[in-house]
């Protein structure tokens, strides 16, 4: 920002105004006692300087643009995930389909900020899912509504019922990537108890090593950098585009998946992102005279915006289509299963 002069005008302090003249203009006793007319004066040329903007998103002197945190602390920072799938399969003869959605809010809070990492404290406020079958039925629930009568989808309730309300610390560098979390056992045992009388025992082992596998480190960093840890370790150029692939060597299904990057454009508010990738993978499988293959394709598409000032998310739309050929081959007889589904991920 450029400074900008401010010129103040004002009369000496001891000019006293002791009438008016024949064109109106005030008359004052100057220091040698002589009436005269009131003279304005320019008595100092004051300069305000406005510092600049810390953005989170920057133009560096070379035009190329850096991002890290610029997060306040004290500051709340919400985000609303929600995802949407249908899903259809058919095996030339019948078809059936299924869908679902589901929404989860949670807010981050910067509790402090030192060294170059941010503490987060991460509060669960909702969360709510709505399934339909292939019989057109549905059934859905939601944590700000009461407990389900139907036992199947109460379990579930109950699970993220015991979640709402509670909150954990992560720590996290100024790119997004994930340092620490802590908190997570006591959230673990609250889920746990609030489902134990609910199912069997085998159920409840089962359950265990789902909240295992969910509230752990490694998963929660996961979850929360596929949104926050979007940028390179380098400075870019405007519609400068970077890639992540990855290649799928090992277990049945075989292949790469890559996703681009785009920056594609910055404005004070946002600054833009789109997306696109693809994923091919493919296997086969014999067992006990029982030949299976399979092929997996999928293209991501959408866009993300990315709050300028600070940062954070502003929004998210990604959509997934993907499709999965399944071809089962037994005394002859050959059964090919088409399935494809289509994902659209939003936050905020």
């Amino acid at each position: 920002m450029m400074a900008v002069a401010v010129f103040v005008v004002f009369c000496k302090k001891d000019d006293k105004v002791v009438g008016k003249d024949k064109d109106g203009k005030e008359l004052v006793v100057n220091e040698k006692g002589d009436t005269v007319a009131k003279t304005e004066t320019v008595d100092s040329l004051k300069t305000e300087t406005t510092a600049p903007k810390v953005m989170a998103v920057a133009k560096g002197t070379d035009g190329k643009y850096s991002y890290k945190y610029n997060l306040e602390i004290g500051k709340t920072y919400p985000m609303t995930l929600g995802i949407k799938m249908n899903h259809s399969a058919s095996d030339g003869k019948q078809s059936q389909k299924m869908s679902s959605e589901s929404k989860k809010q949670i807010d981050y809070t910067v509790k402090d900020f030192k060294d170059g990492i941010y503490t987060l404290e991460v509060h669960s406020k909702q969360y709510s899912e709505k399934m339909t079958d292939p019989s057109g039925k549905s059934v859905s629930y939601d944590t700000n509504s009461a407990k389900p009568s139907n036992k199947d989808i109460a379990v579930s309730w109950s699970i993220y019922k015991a979640m709402t309300g509670q909150k954990y610390t992560m720590k996290v560098d100024q790119n997004g990537k994930v340092v620490s979390v802590d908190g997570l056992p006591a959230i673990k045992t609250s889920i746990l108890n609030s489902v134990k009388k609910q199912v069997s025992a085998e159920e409840f082992k089962f359950f265990t090593q789902v909240i295992d596998n969910s509230l752990n480190k490694e998963a929660i960093s996961s979850q929360f950098e596929e949104t926050m840890n979007i940028f390179p370790k380098k400075t870019l150029d405007l519609n400068e585009s970077w890639s992540d692939s990855q290649k799928i060597d090992k277990g049945p299904m075989k292949g790469s998946i890559s996703l681009k990057r785009t920056l594609a454009n910055i404005d004070d508010t946002n600054t833009t992102i789109t997306v696109s990738g693809t994923q091919n993978l493919k296997g086969t499988e014999s067992q006990q005279g029982v030949s299976m293959s399979a092929n997996n394709n999928a293209t991501v598409d959408g866009k993300i915006l990315v709050d300028t000032q600070s940062g954070w998310i502003n929004k998210v739309t990604l959509t997934k289509k993907e499709t999965l050929k399944r071809t089962v081959e037994a005394q002859g007889q050959k059964q090919t299963m088409t399935e494809s589904v289509t994902t659209v991920t939003t936050v905020n």
